[in-house]
């Protein structure tokens, strides 16, 4: 038993056998339970009882074993001495507040339905891809619909934390983080980071000033590490000696992040992706206005009609001539960014300027279609489909923030399995 357990059968006075008592043998009702307390102090809030039909409102208090107020000095703490109510697990002393005075106690495993516990039990010790694999098909469809809604805003604010952290890196200047985050997304999730952190390394007035590709691709290139080989292009070294230029001119230090080529399509390579950021930042003057200010959902693949520079028509690395072929941004790449970078950036744009637009992204994510990866194919496997990316990114949420971590309590799927 732990205190977590304890709180969640507390709020769920349905898995209760009645009547309550106290071990003073007074009768007890709970009429308010209490607002769950994430700071110091005691663990429910303003909570409601009757004993003995007597009302009382005051605070509540859980642990495992009843002793433990003393291991935890609350005895000596008048911040408990609002507690009308002690729940234990067992009961092996009699507590008492810093004036002296005894405190109620509830014996919480006398009154709970073993059915439940035997439930929450098999949860916490599967060792299936997620605890209740072997019942996931059960869940209601309508439960399902109704947590991913709450599962998609949920890894929108996840995501959201590097952008308020980019943001307070970059004196709130909210198109440098546009910047970064759309860099990052350029990367995927092979070499997110370190595109991030070569936009980072970058001012970003000198993407906002430049009307030059090639200059902006150099820089990109060049920050990347990509034009230091020895391999003999003359492309190559004309970027080079621009990259030198500016590392001279705004004092550019390089990143230690490496990207990678591995497991990469050609078509996909760092060296074509910085390319294509580049022609984007270059082709589109003043990006963040028209993403903020336009109707973006319905913009969104004319803004990311872009193409590598002409030399990577016909190249996929430096010194290695292939057949003609442009390099441009594909559909399912521009559906990736808008789930995976421009709903999350607008959704904390949004939040941070108070604009009432976040059902317009939730909309938006349920036109998308849904992706396609290791952990959505499981799901399915499963019998949990998904009809848009806003399901998808849903079961990404779930998988990685409360299946891996077997927060069955917290989960909606998980209660409705509970007290089934």
């Amino acid at each position: 038993m732990n205190e977590k357990l304890m709180y969640y059968l507390w709020q769920n006075p349905q898995f209760m056998v009645y009547p309550l008592h106290t071990t003073d043998n007074r009768s007890l009702s709970v009429v308010r339970a209490g607002q769950l307390n994430s700071n110091s102090g005691p663990d429910f809030l303003f909570s409601q009882i009757q004993l003995n039909q007597i009302t009382w409102i005051g605070h509540v208090e859980m642990h495992v074993q009843s002793s433990d107020w003393y291991a935890h000095n609350h005895h000596t703490d008048v911040a408990y001495n609002n507690v009308i109510l002690h729940v234990v697990w067992e009961d092996d002393v009699q507590v008492h507040s810093s004036d002296d005075e005894p405190i109620p106690t509830l014996v919480l495993q006398n009154y709970v339905n073993e059915q439940i516990l035997g439930r929450i039990q098999a949860l916490s010790d599967s060792e299936q891809w997620i605890p209740c694999a072997d019942q996931l098909a059960t869940i209601t469809h309508f439960r399902q619909m109704a947590f991913f809604d709450r599962l998609f805003v949920e890894r929108l604010a996840n995501k959201t934390k590097v952008f308020q952290q980019w943001l307070s890196q970059s004196a709130n200047d909210w198109e440098a983080v546009l910047f970064v985050a759309l860099a990052k997304g350029f990367g995927l999730a092979l070499n997110g980071m370190a595109f991030a952190a070569i936009a980072q390394s970058i001012p970003f007035n000198i993407i906002r000033k430049s009307t030059d590709p090639i200059e902006i691709e150099a820089i990109l290139l060049g920050q990347a590490g990509l034009l230091d080989s020895d391999v003999e292009d003359a492309y190559k070294d004309k970027l080079k000696r621009m990259h030198q230029y500016a590392c001279q001119k705004y004092k550019l230090k390089k990143i230690d992040e490496k990207v990678k080529f591995f497991r990469t399509r050609p078509s996909g390579f760092p060296s074509i992706r910085l390319s294509q950021l580049a022609q984007l930042y270059t082709k589109h003057t003043h990006l963040f206005d028209k993403i903020i200010n336009g109707d973006c959902k319905d913009k969104v693949s004319a803004f990311f009609e872009v193409e590598a520079s002409p030399f990577w028509h016909t190249h996929y690395v430096f010194g290695k001539e292939n057949v003609k072929r442009k390099k441009v941004l594909t559909a399912s790449f521009i559906d990736l960014l808008t789930i995976n970078t421009l709903i999350p950036f607008l959704f904390c744009y949004y939040k941070a300027n108070g604009v009432e637009k976040i059902e317009d992204l939730i909309h938006w994510a349920s036109s998308l279609k849904p992706e396609s990866n290791g952990i959505i194919r499981a799901f399915s496997s499963l019998g949990i489909s998904t009809a848009s990316a806003l399901d998808s990114q849903a079961l990404l949420q779930l998988k990685h923030y409360y299946c891996e971590e077997k927060k069955c309590l917290s989960c909606s799927f998980g209660h409705e399995l509970i007290q089934s």
